[in-house]
């Protein structure tokens, strides 16, 4: 366990997502430490320590295919990190890592991993959601590498619920509990059977202690949305305009894409847009008919930059 405080600042990230960076644990290189990045949704305090116990069962129901976690925390500065085993990155991966840092084109890497994983990332997926996490898996292709020994893993963690979007006073479980224990009890291991059915019960606990808080909770906590609906519609409206959007809609090839300036503009200003829209929704009391007209002009954008396959831009996903 690590006890000191983790300073990341001035670290090279071994590898980057929407939401959180990781870093090799410079105390010991066998084990990563995932930071959360500033203005990130983080967990509530509950759902961090679910996230502990959801992703350690998933660990021992299937050692091969999730690496282990360790611990899950926040400082007093309101950093949350996860402690967890290292796994070795195929060279696509690290590909598609050095592709995000410097804000490139990800296709190239993206393809080269789905070749090095081959069928096994869709076993594996499946594996996971037959164990009950079907709601938790993120099939994004950054979350799947293969170590030295073949295994393919999944390395993102498990989030054990979240607010309901249509009912925001409710709380959605995201595992399913009969199919969880079915896992556990086809365990050979008593020891490790008892385990997961100890960090169950844990679970349990935080999510019905979570769900009877939230109502008040939830509503006394909620900012006023208008100041970041504006910040939000000042970062969308630019690209809206429709000789950006007809710019954007022109460009057919991969190569046109590496070479837009204005793509890797919008690309960038994409994700900021998801990330705010996931903060509207989740910390401020933005009205559902609000959001959904935000969200609307954001798949607008999407469209527009659209994703490469095979060399090709497609702009109708």
């Amino acid at each position: 366990m690590r006890l000191e405080k983790f300073e990341s600042a001035g670290k090279e990230p071994l590898g980057e997502g929407i939401e959180k960076k990781s870093f090799i644990n410079p105390k010991d290189e066998r084990k990563i430490i995932s930071e959360t990045k500033e203005g990130a949704e983080k967990d509530t305090p509950r759902q961090l320590k679910g996230r502990y116990y959801l992703t350690k069962i998933a660990h021992l129901l299937l050692p091969e295919n999730i690496p282990d976690i360790y611990q899950a925390g926040e400082s007093r500065d309101g950093i949350q990190t996860v402690d967890r085993e290292r796994i070795s990155h195929t060279p696509g991966h690290k590909l598609l890592q050095e592709k995000r840092r410097s804000d490139e084109e990800e296709e190239l890497a993206r393809q080269e991993i789905i070749e090095e994983m081959g069928g096994e990332m869709n076993k594996v997926t499946n594996t996971i959601a037959d164990i009950g996490l079907a709601f938790n898996i993120d099939e994004n292709i950054g979350n799947y590498t293969k170590n030295e020994a073949g295994n393919v893993y999944y390395l993102e963690t498990f989030k054990p619920w979240e607010v309901d979007l249509v009912n925001p006073k409710e709380l959605e479980a995201l595992f399913d509990e009969e199919e969880l224990r079915e896992a556990i009890d086809g365990i050979s291991d008593q020891k490790v059977k008892e385990k997961c059915t100890q960090y169950l019960e844990k679970l349990l606990v935080l999510f019905e202690e979570e769900k009877q808080e939230l109502p008040e909770h939830r509503e006394a906590s909620l900012i006023e949305c208008s100041p970041h609906i504006e910040e939000l519609e000042a970062m969308i409206i630019p690209f809206l305009e429709e000789e950006i959007l007809s710019s954007l809609n022109t460009i057919k090839t991969e190569e046109e894409a590496k070479m837009s300036d204005e793509r890797k503009t919008a690309h960038a200003a994409h994700i900021l847009i998801f990330q705010k829209l996931k903060f509207l929704i989740n910390e401020t009391n933005i009205s559902q008919e609000k959001y959904d007209k935000l969200d609307s002009k954001r798949k607008s954008l999407d469209r527009a930059i659209g994703t490469i396959s095979r060399g090709i831009v497609d702009h109708d996903r």
